[in-house]
């Protein structure tokens, strides 16, 4: 049926439902000019929709299904991987199972450290020193082309 389809503005709904939005904020980043009030009944009514639950429940799901994965099982598929590596001779895939199980566990941490040196340009020490204005002139005063 042509009306069990969502249209653009419904399936973002959805979305910002299923990534954990409350009802009136995900109406309103769905492109609903709704504000305030309205948007929250706007969203209500939608969310009681068939259509709308549907499309909701299946997002819902699909997210369920990626977090069943979890690091046991990725360690696991890596132990499978470094056995098949030892039993082909392959060094390097082996090192690189074992590098992959140690940062999945968390014992090693991919970081850059970048040191840097504040420097600002002066023209004179940086010591505080009081000139009196006769001072000042004699040093910054242009000087003059004798003839």
């Amino acid at each position: 049926m042509p009306n069990d389809k969502l249209n653009i503005r419904q399936e973002r709904f959805c979305l910002g439902l299923a990534e954990g939005l409350p009802q009136s904020r995900a109406y309103i980043e769905a492109g609903y000019t709704a504000r305030g009030n309205a948007a929250e009944v706007e969203a209500s009514k939608m969310v009681r929709l068939p259509k709308v639950t549907a499309r909701v429940a299946e997002l819902q799901a699909k997210a369920a299904r990626r977090s069943e994965i979890t690091v046991d099982d990725l360690v696991a598929e890596l132990d499978t991987m470094l056995k098949l590596a030892v039993a082909c001779k392959n060094p390097a895939a082996g090192v690189s199972a074992i590098m992959g199980k140690a940062k999945l566990l968390g014992l090693i941490v991919d970081k850059a450290e970048i040191a840097t040196t504040l420097r600002k340009p002066m023209r004179e020490p940086s010591e505080v020193k009081q000139m009196t204005l006769e001072e000042w002139q004699a040093k910054f005063a242009p000087t003059t082309l004798a003839p």
